[in-house]
């Protein structure tokens, strides 16, 4: 399959040769590198004029090193006394130079600074304000986080544990450094790759969203059925039971950024379960996980079972197990499925979770954080499902309350992970960067709202989205998208009389849409086809002028303030 082109501009205080070839070279993204000479890192990004800026690119990495960027800082590498005031100085400077690109790029990557060569610091003055190296680079790194936080679509990674992961020994390369002006080992730069890589996959809502869990000899030491509960080697004063605490807890804080949790074991499930409930030393107890299969069952058909129950795609999915034999046969039948190659020791499981890169993020939402919580609710609703098997009994009996707000710096976080990662329900699967949906949201002819629901068992979050664009009295539909575990429930039905709702207020004549077709967007398509506001192989819409009113059944919808918006269209309308 031909993966799209990845426009990568690379500004650089050092060669950056080898960095472009291993790009080139690699197996994840398919990459088309504008690159400029070397330590020509300030003349690049304040002249605007250069053939690098011609075209906008997905992304610039600006890489450079503390001594290139401030003058002030590389008096200290001859043991100079400096004065910190100089060296903000030269940050703000750079940062500023950093913000004229912002617009030549979807987002700026930064790392932050590291020597280019090993320093033997004098250890006693390592922190001193006015001579130590160590110091002021710490004050340099902190100082640059500020200038940029609030910059959208910039992003700053951590290369200091880039050096952490190869070993300080292998990070650097005198020879290369002296040699052609490389100052990093071929093994560093691909520590760097993989989290560039990552990053830009997150932008794209491309992260992992499942982490399924094996037990025996993966979260505890022992296999519960023959050892007992109370022999499981977890916690206490054992070196490996420790080990398997401390890797629960990080698989707990993966849970805590909105990784959602699933067992699957081979195991008696009585047996397993009373080992989670009991077990003083367990971290994760059986709330933190939303599914489970523990049966004798396939691996691979239970892991299925769980995804399809989740409404969650194969490849966002993971799947941890110490068995050999376990991982080859789910990697050979659910391909789709990453199951990394757990380490022998279960001391190294810990290093293993942190240089695994598939969990980032580059926004943590309100729902990210209560998203077991979520799915646990979506249980409660489905067992009531099917007890009353009715679905417009079912709907009232849920108790439904819908929210309608506008876009807020609160919400945008949310409305961003919608917008790229919804593919079902999803009229356009348009994909937008911070930036990019800022701008479109400060035109006054555009509007953009979040939809927020809850019932008796609990709050949904922020589940959809619905944007219109109007010219000349004509509404065009840009956005409607809805999470697809709340897809049936009468929301979307809601969406579209809200924005009949509004446009009549606002003497809109007219509303129409497009349906762009993709791989997994099928159901959008039917929705508008079970409103006969779609034929077959016409995706091109328009709203009837009689389209009756739909049966909402009881729902309760709270709706913004119409009167800013009015005047808004008023104004816009008067031009």
């Amino acid at each position: 399959m031909i993966k799209n082109k990845v426009s990568l501009n690379i500004i650089s205080s050092f060669n950056q040769t080898n960095l472009t070839s291993l790009l080139n070279n690699s197996e994840n993204l398919n990459w088309k590198i504008n690159s400029t000479d070397y330590n020509q890192v300030f003349q690049t990004l304040n002249n605007h004029n250069l053939d690098i800026w011609k075209h906008k690119a997905n992304i610039t990495l600006v890489w450079t090193t503390p001594e290139c960027i401030s003058p002030e800082f590389k008096k200290l590498l001859n043991q100079n006394k400096i004065n910190q005031e100089n060296i903000k100085k030269d940050v703000d400077y750079f940062c500023s130079s950093l913000k004229s690109i912002k617009k030549y790029s979807d987002i700026v990557i930064v790392p932050n600074w590291i020597l280019q060569q090993q320093s033997e610091n004098n250890p006693a003055l390592a922190y001193s304000k006015d001579f130590g190296v160590e110091s002021n680079l710490s004050f340099m790194n902190h100082y640059l986080s500020e200038q940029l936080s609030n910059e959208k679509n910039f992003y700053i990674l951590n290369s200091t544990k880039w050096l952490l992961n190869c070993g300080i020994s292998n990070a650097y390369s005198s020879k290369l450094w002296y040699l052609s002006k490389i100052p990093f080992s071929n093994s560093f730069f691909k520590e760097a790759i993989s989290d560039l890589t990552n990053l830009y996959n997150s932008t794209k809502g491309k992260n992992k969203k499942l982490l399924i869990l094996d037990l025996d000899d993966t979260l505890w030491g022992g296999i519960v059925g023959e050892v007992g509960w109370k022999n499981l080697r977890i916690g206490g004063h054992d070196y490996l039971g420790e080990a398997f605490k401390d890797f629960q807890t990080q698989i707990k804080s993966l849970k805590n950024q909105g990784m959602v949790l699933a067992l699957v074991s081979k195991n008696e499930e009585t047996t397993a379960i009373e080992a989670i409930k009991k077990h003083p030393e367990m971290v994760l107890t059986m709330k933190d996980f939303v599914s489970y299969r523990i049966n004798w069952e396939d691996k691979a058909k239970n892991i299925l079972d769980i995804a399809k129950e989740l409404n969650l795609g194969l490849q966002s999915t993971v799947f941890f197990d110490d068995s050999p034999f376990e991982r080859a046969r789910v990697r050979e039948v659910l391909p789709e499925v990453l199951v990394p190659d757990l380490p022998q020791d279960p001391c190294d499981y810990i290093s293993f979770l942190s240089k695994l890169r598939c969990f980032d993020k580059n926004h943590i939402t309100e729902e990210d954080k209560v998203r077991s919580n979520l799915y646990q609710s979506e249980n409660q609703r489905t067992k009531l499902k099917k007890e009353i098997k009715s679905l417009p009994d079912w709907i009232k009996t849920l108790d439904l309350n819908i929210v309608i707000e506008n876009i807020s710096s609160q919400n945008l976080p949310r409305i961003l992970q919608l917008i790229n990662k919804t593919n079902q329900m999803n009229l356009s699967t348009r994909r937008l960067n911070e930036k990019e949906l800022d701008n479109w949201t400060k035109d006054s002819s555009n509007n953009l709202w979040s939809i927020r629901a809850s019932d008796k068992f609990g709050d949904y979050g922020i589940i959809g989205i619905i944007s219109i664009s109007v010219k000349d009295d004509i509404a065009t539909i840009v956005d409607f998208i809805l999470s697809c575990r709340v897809v049936g429930r009468c929301i979307e039905e809601t969406m579209i009389e809200f924005l009949k709702e509004f446009c009549l207020k606002n003497k809109i004549n007219k509303i129409k849409g497009n349906y762009i077709k993709t791989e997994k967007n099928a159901l959008c398509y039917h929705f508008l086809k079970k409103l006969n506001l779609i034929e077959k192989n016409n995706y091109s819409f328009e709203f009837p002028s009689n389209l009756k009113k739909l049966n909402l059944l009881n729902i309760t919808v709270k709706k913004p303030p119409y009167n800013e918006q009015i005047d808004a269209f008023k104004n816009n309308m008067a031009k």
